[in-house]
């Protein structure tokens, strides 16, 4: 009888033991390993909507967004209810499949919603319909800027989306809508974005770019009515911010692949990736190392039509066979004479042109970690020995240079002779060094003007109705290629008003000629935009 009092005893003990464990794991279930073992349990009841938006937001200087500005229309379908009318009706809402991965489930997605074929789907294929964003749009907005993603993995493959890809990327975070086990979707619940660190949230947060969307669409609008492939730069003078960058032809970053298949040049941002002779656009650098070496504006040089360096005749390309005969250093300016200018090229020296072309941002980067940004070419001193020096004074030969790089030091010579670099990002450390002297600067900006009240560019319509230049500007045509086959670019790059410089503006049109002809219509447009619109005193969030 004690015998079975102390097996009793055992059992109860053991009885005990196994319900506090018991206790114990029904504890974990329900508090501590409550976040866990839901989320495995969602993980199973999931259905991926790739191509949805997962990353962080790209926002203009105000706030208005870059991406992820426009919705689109997710519709599941479970493989069981799939049919040949279903594939019809989506494929009349030019909907397409965004998911293979999706094991029961047809995942598709368009760009817009037409109530009958959703009701269709709904009746018919017990279709559920989400609205979800998406990243790019058909017009997206400064898509060479902007880049694009890899597919993959969602992650930067190039431009900002590369450059910040730390602060956009959430984390390889998903979008999914939710399912019960039978493989339903859960009403209500919505979409769901899914990270790493097993928190859901929707992505509200990003980076704030410099760019101004309206002046950034008002610029798309101008380069493309361009025949030739046309880029353009506007940059704010007083902060070096890029208000606005465009550049043609331009591309779908939903399709890259496409792109990348043809081995065209629709990927490459000509504004920062193209590398051109800056023709006479050139000859602000040339101006800078003469006046900073004391030659005075009123300097008279000889036009003959051609100018020796090296042994070999460089013609005056404006002055015509007979040239200009003597002419200031300001007019020749003006009227962008060769033959001057390579006089004053060889009076000051190769040295101290490629000196201040570096001080002026030729010949390297100018933005800050901006993945798609090409350095140029200065020449060097092989390269700039003889008839190199010629070529180097009037802005041919193997020197190259970017659009961006021509606004920057463009913007220089607005800023009073400061050198503010290129910024794309509104918490961008500014840079701000005096690299020319102010009188310098206001000189080569009086010069400037004249370009456009009676130099090369004296033919557009860059002056009001009192005959007063609207903005002080210099052009440029760029021979490239063989000689007999006369190609050249065409540039004007400049800024505006005149005496109180608010916007720094470059346009480059490849194989355009003349840059007056060619680019000066599309820099003029600009302008206007930024008269009309009256972007000049628009405010700006702080």
């Amino acid at each position: 009888m004690e015998k079975m009092r102390k097996n009793l005893k055992k059992i109860l003990a053991a009885i005990g033991v196994l319900l506090v464990v018991l206790a114990g794991r029904l504890a974990y279930i329900q508090i501590a390993g409550y976040p866990e073992l839901s989320a495995a349990v969602r993980a199973q009841s999931m259905i991926a909507l790739e191509g949805s938006n997962s990353r962080g937001i790209i926002y203009d200087r105000n706030g208005a967004p870059l991406v992820a500005g426009e919705s689109r229309y997710v519709y599941i379908i479970k493989e069981n209810e799939f049919d040949s009318d279903a594939r019809k009706v989506l494929e009349q809402l030019n909907a397409e499949e965004v998911s293979a991965d999706n094991k029961g489930y047809y995942v598709y997605s368009s760009d817009h919603y037409d109530k009958a074929c959703g009701e269709r789907l709904i009746d018919d294929n017990r279709a559920y319909i989400l609205q979800a964003s998406a990243r790019y749009s058909d017009d997206q907005v400064a898509e060479h800027l902007i880049g694009y993603v890899n597919k993959g993995d969602d992650s930067g493959a190039a431009g900002l989306e590369l450059m910040c890809d730390e602060q956009l990327s959430a984390l390889n975070r998903k979008v999914y809508a939710a399912a019960d086990v039978a493989g339903n979707i859960l009403p209500g619940r919505g979409l769901i974005i899914s990270s790493d660190d097993k928190s859901d949230s929707y992505i509200t947060k990003g980076i704030r770019t410099t760019v101004d969307k309206e002046l950034q669409q008002a610029v798309e609008a101008a380069v493309s009515r361009e025949n030739n492939n046309c880029a353009a730069v506007v940059m704010a003078v007083d902060t070096g911010d890029i208000l606005a960058m465009a550049c043609t032809p331009g591309f779908d970053p939903d399709n890259v692949d496409d792109y990348l298949e043809a081995g065209d040049d629709e990927l490459i941002n000509k504004a920062t990736q193209g590398e051109y002779p800056p023709g006479s656009v050139f000859k602000i650098v040339v101006a800078a190392a003469a006046l900073e070496q004391g030659i005075s504006p009123d300097k008279v040089f000889t036009c003959a039509g051609t100018s020796s360096a090296g042994g070999i005749e460089i013609g005056c390309e404006t002055g015509g066979k007979e040239g200009h005969g003597d002419i200031r250093f300001e007019e020749a300016f003006a009227e962008s004479c060769n033959s001057c200018f390579v006089q004053l090229g060889q009076q000051i020296g190769a040295d101290n042109i490629i000196s201040m072309a570096e001080k002026m941002g030729l010949g390297r980067k100018t933005m800050n970690n901006y993945p798609q940004e090409n350095e140029g070419h200065l020449m060097d001193e092989y390269e700039r020995y003889g008839a190199g020096s010629g070529n180097l004074s009037i802005g041919q030969g193997e020197t190259l240079v970017t659009p961006l790089q021509v606004a920057v030091m463009t913007n220089t010579v607005a800023s009073g002779g400061i050198y503010r670099g290129a910024n794309i990002l509104m918490n961008d450390e500014k840079e701000s060094r005096q690299v020319i002297s102010e009188n310098t600067a206001d000189v080569i900006g009086k010069m400037m003007k004249a370009v456009s009240l009676y130099g090369t560019a004296s033919s557009l319509d860059i002056k009001d109705e009192a005959g007063n230049a609207r903005a002080a500007v210099k052009t440029g045509t760029a021979e490239f290629g063989p000689e007999d086959e006369n190609s050249s670019h065409g540039w004007i790059t400049g800024y505006a008003p005149c005496d109180s410089p608010e916007y720094t503006i470059t346009v480059f049109v490849e194989n355009g000629g003349s840059g007056s002809l060619s680019a000066g219509p599309v820099f003029t447009e600009i302008l206007d935009y930024l008269e009309e619109s009256g972007s000049y005193s628009r405010p700006t969030l702080a």
